[in-house]
């Protein structure tokens, strides 16, 4: 979802092309109609001088997240370009954090962007209290995650090397 993304559906009345962030209409439900299959998925290829990261919290390997983030940025010099953020586990669907963006987008990342885009995330966040944890607990792991994933993502469009694994509990 932080990557322009499309999403190609083959059925009797032809073939179309829906961006992802349209494809997924609610929990369980897509775009596809009940005759069409999936033909082909297109992922564009980031910018010359862009990173990305994806983490999620869960208590062990195989289990669903408890919540999830993930940050795709170009950055040009130590001014980021070009940014989006979505978040997962923590609403019904995945979560684009619109709201951030600006935030972000044509600024030096520092510690004060990074906790703007935080509170953005904070407030875009809608969980569900649950065996994983409450409302509150997912809304303060979700900025965490964010904050993590800027960090990783801003050193992964300088060239760095970054290894990272999901988060257990």
């Amino acid at each position: 979802m932080t990557l322009q993304t499309d999403v190609r559906c083959l059925g009797p009345k032809g073939e179309r092309t829906v961006p992802l962030a349209n494809f997924i209409k609610d929990a369980y439900t897509t775009e596809l109609a009940h005759d069409e299959l999936v033909s082909e998925v297109i992922v564009r290829i980031p910018a010359k001088n862009s990173g990305g990261a994806y983490l999620a919290f869960k208590r062990s390997a195989p289990v669903y997240p408890t919540a999830s983030a993930a940050v795709q940025l170009t950055m040009d010099g130590d001014t980021c370009r070009d940014v989006a953020i979505v978040l997962g586990c923590v609403g019904l669907t995945p979560i684009k954090v619109k709201e951030a963006e600006p935030m972000l987008r044509g600024v030096q990342i520092n510690d004060k962007a990074i906790s703007a885009a935080v509170e953005s995330a904070h407030a875009a966040a809608d969980p569900q209290s649950d065996m994983r944890g409450s409302a509150e607990y997912k809304r303060t792991l979700v900025g965490a995650l964010v904050k993590r994933a800027i960090e990783i993502a801003v050193r992964r469009a300088r060239g760095e090397q970054v290894e990272v694994s999901h988060i257990y509990a």
